[in-house]
């Protein structure tokens, strides 16, 4: 068994806090049995998703679900053998033991790779760094020959160039890390500078910049890959059909999509990084160039995954194979007609915002259609009470 590394166990800190274990599906498994594999992040939508499909085709692995704070609805769809709740993750690698890790989230991806790479599939810290990096990641799109948005990388309002903008524009914080996640679109050059100052003042010590960038029409499209170092194992492409907010968010509809182009540009970006394990590879299909931009690299698991997984593409098993050096199936191949949508995770809200509610849910029952509903009750309930509150509330736009 592969076990935290005593180099990784010094390293990692000893906070603790109150800690809730639980066995999600009735019985905790026993240390040794099976293969145990730690999956963080357990309430995200597609870890639960991840999960989930993990568990339909590899009956033999143990999962382990992770969360810093409160699980609110990971442990009512029955996926995860244990959850370990209302701890830090350097605990919990400290004080169990594991025979993998999955990160999904952001900040867990940086974590593993800075205590137990190991243990994971992953990248090196400075590739993985590059790629939180959003500058760095524009500037080599643009050695590469990849379409990117014109970009300016600040640290002040004052340093804004302001005859190279044009507008719209689109001000966001330069790092996948950063502790703020806004995305500002701004119409002149005044709403700009507000942006940036705004934007510099929130990040505040955490000395990461802004982009100022070329505002790119179309719609989105990603590139989503599992990568052995540099070379393409599995790929899976979607075209975005709506987001929250709808203004620019994670997707909340989505569906199945190939384009030999879009696949070029992903896998030429992630092979001269020489990436290791998933990646997601974000495109805009402007009308004016007729081509795809490059949005930025997301080093980590996608919130959209139910929709690889549904048209066939298991990341989550191909990434344990890969772990294990097992070989994976030959299939290139998955269901380009999958639409998929996520009615109590965002999609609800954004049909609200946009007034097209009725007209919307008759999407859900469309040929070639799925959703996650109905795969917890109790977890559709909690949502459901969720949305309706933040409806009543006024968060819904």
């Amino acid at each position: 068994m592969v076990t935290t590394s005593n180099s990784a166990r010094n390293s990692l800190s000893g906070e603790t806090g109150s800690t809730n274990i639980e066995a999600a599906s009735g019985n905790a498994v026993a240390s040794g049995s099976r293969h145990r594999i730690l999956i963080t992040d357990a309430d995200y939508k597609h870890s639960i998703a991840l999960a989930r499909y993990i568990k339909r085709e590899m009956r033999h692995v143990s999962l382990i679900g992770h969360s810093c704070g409160t699980v609110r609805f990971a442990r009512h769809y029955q996926c995860f053998d244990e959850i370990v709740s209302d701890e830090p993750l350097e605990t919990t690698l400290q004080t169990r033991e594991f025979d993998q890790v999955i990160p999904v989230g952001a900040r867990s991806v940086l974590q593993i790779a800075q205590t137990c790479p190991g243990m994971a599939v992953l990248p090196s810290l400075d590739r993985l760094l590059s790629v939180y990096d959003k500058k760095l990641t524009v500037e080599l799109a643009n050695r590469l020959g990849i379409p990117a948005p014109r970009t300016q990388a600040i640290t002040s309002a004052e340093q804004l160039v302001e005859r190279d903008l044009t507008f719209p524009c689109v001000v966001k914080p330069a790092s996948e890390n950063a502790s703020i996640k806004s995305v500002r679109y701004c119409k002149d050059a005044g709403q700009a500078r507000e942006a940036v100052a705004n934007t510099v003042q929130k990040l505040g010590m955490e000395g990461v910049g802004v982009l100022v960038q070329e505002f790119i029409e179309g719609k989105g499209h990603g590139l989503f890959a599992l990568m052995d170092h540099g070379r393409p194992l599995r790929l899976f492409m979607h075209e975005r059909l709506r987001e929250f907010p709808p203004t620019g968010g994670p997707s909340t509809a989505a569906a199945a999509f190939y384009s030999p182009r879009l696949e070029e540009l992903g896998v030429k970006l992630l092979s001269a990084l020489e990436w290791n394990g998933v990646a997601m590879v974000e495109f805009k299909f402007d009308l004016r160039r007729q081509d795809f931009v490059l949005m930025e690299v997301n080093g980590k698991f996608w919130g959209s995954l139910e929709l690889a997984l549904r048209a066939g593409v298991n990341f989550g098993r191909d990434l344990i194979h890969l772990y294990r050096n097992e070989p994976l199936d030959s299939r290139s191949s998955y269901d380009h007609k999958v639409k998929f949508y996520w009615p109590l995770d965002g999609d609800l809200r954004t049909l609200w915002c946009k007034r097209q509610v009725i007209r919307g849910i008759g999407d859900y029952f469309r040929p070639n259609a799925a959703t996650n509903l109905g795969q917890s009750a109790v977890a559709d309930l909690k949502k459901s009470v969720r949305l309706i509150r933040d409806v009543v509330n006024g968060y819904s736009s």
